[in-house]
């Protein structure tokens, strides 16, 4: 077994590592990915670009961070939108294209739509983070369904896609 060489972060490391990733989630839902160099990042951390990088090897690790962050906090928004175990391939289209509407998810959506485009560029780590909320989002709407509709999921996934994009643009 090889052992890392790195030290195990301090409790104080950790603890500022994850103000850092609040606060570029923050930014990254405000101002999307137009103003997010690296001095932007830092600025709105409220640290130094050098020391940005001193508690995340790259800025696209610090993206992938932050977006994984955002990415749990709208999965638990998820399950406050539809709490029931079991729901019909209706109530679920519904109750998520509903919640696309609200001012609270805009920005988010708006981000998320932002990611998706640079995914389909190939830019990373756009491609690999929204085939991974893809493929969580997918399990979770097949979750809400009946065993014998699950296989439905990801077409549904791709209506609320759909339904959500054109909204947005409305």
């Amino acid at each position: 077994m090889t052992l890392s060489k790195q030290p195990l972060p301090s409790a104080k490391s950790a603890q500022k590592r994850q103000t850092i990733l609040l606060s570029v989630a923050g930014h990254l839902v405000s101002q999307g990915f137009s103003n997010s160099g690296i001095r932007a990042l830092a600025k709105s951390a409220g640290i130094s670009d050098r020391m940005l990088l001193y508690y995340f090897e790259t800025k696209e690790a610090l993206l992938h961070e932050a977006l994984s962050l955002l990415f749990n906090d709208f999965s638990s928004h998820l399950d406050t939108i539809l709490p029931q175990a079991r729901a019909s391939s209706t109530e679920i289209v519904a109750a998520l294209v509903a919640s696309s509407t609200t001012d609270a998810s805009r920005p988010m959506l708006a981000l998320w739509f932002e990611i998706v485009g640079l995914a389909m560029r190939g830019d990373e780590p756009f491609k690999t983070t929204a085939a991974q909320f893809l493929d969580e989002w997918e399990r979770w709407i097949a979750n809400k369904l009946a065993p014998a509709q699950r296989h439905r999921a990801g077409e549904l996934l791709a209506q609320v896609e759909g339904s959500v994009m054109v909204t947005l643009l409305r």
